[in-house]
């Protein structure tokens, strides 16, 4: 089974091919370029790196969020029309949970957390034990110190781990005892990991892949532009 996987939900991005449960080939960029810009053209990079073509892809990855709104539109667009005229199916994946995938079985409860501003995450919780990675709460956006609150019951080490981990291990260090950051190394999100995971996912059910025309985005919230539109029409 080979897998092409996207993501494009934070400033960099990163294309990555999968096959049985191995990475074969993955391609970074963070040049400050738009993802539309650089996606299309690490995509067709990574395939001749794999020595494959988009006909030998078996299946098309994409973390459809949360993060970036523009970003994730764009991943998705290019995932739906990568798909649709080749008639493959895509597989929507959690950037929460690609971001923890680093984290599996190291016995930490993986908490992802990436920065939404207003002093508010995107987060997850993952429990990273047992050889395996079990969701232990739905993606959400919640302010940092709901979060801490969360994370006082836990009685195993935690990890933060994404773009958030600083910001929030600043303001809970004090508050947790058993809390540590992932090294930067495996702190981001990558196709490689966005890849993994729809294998997986596939593995397990085969309905977890779906047309593209059902592939949509994960915001999680309003955007910014949205969100102050509301705002003034609530003041009315």
């Amino acid at each position: 089974m080979k897998i092409l996987g996207v993501e494009s939900s934070a400033t960099s991005a990163s294309v990555s091919v999968v096959e049985n449960g191995k990475v074969i080939a993955l391609e970074s960029s963070n040049t400050g370029l738009t993802h539309s810009q650089t996606l299309m053209p690490m995509v067709n990079s990574t395939l001749e790196k794999a020595e494959v073509t988009i006909n030998d892809i078996d299946y098309i990855a994409v973390s459809n969020g949360p993060g970036s709104f523009t970003g994730i539109r764009i991943g998705v667009s290019l995932v739906k029309g990568l798909s649709d005229p080749l008639n493959k199916k895509c597989v929507a994946v959690s950037t929460l949970e690609a971001i923890a995938k680093p984290l599996e079985n190291t016995g930490v409860i993986a908490v992802s957390v990436m920065d939404a501003r207003c002093n508010q995450v995107y987060c997850a919780l993952f429990d990273c034990a047992n050889g395996s990675m079990t969701r232990l709460t739905d993606d959400d956006a919640i302010s940092i110190d709901e979060l801490t609150e969360q994370l006082k019951n836990q009685t195993n080490q935690v990890v933060l781990i994404g773009d958030g981990a600083n910001i929030c291990y600043n303001k809970m260090k004090d508050v947790l005892k058993d809390i540590s950051i992932a090294s930067p190394g495996i702190r981001y999100q990558s196709a490689s990991s966005v890849a993994l995971i729809a294998e997986e996912k596939i593995l397990a059910n085969e309905n977890n892949a779906i047309e593209a025309s059902e592939l949509v985005p994960k915001y999680l919230r309003l955007s910014q532009a949205e969100r102050e539109l509301k705002k003034k029409q609530e003041n009315k």
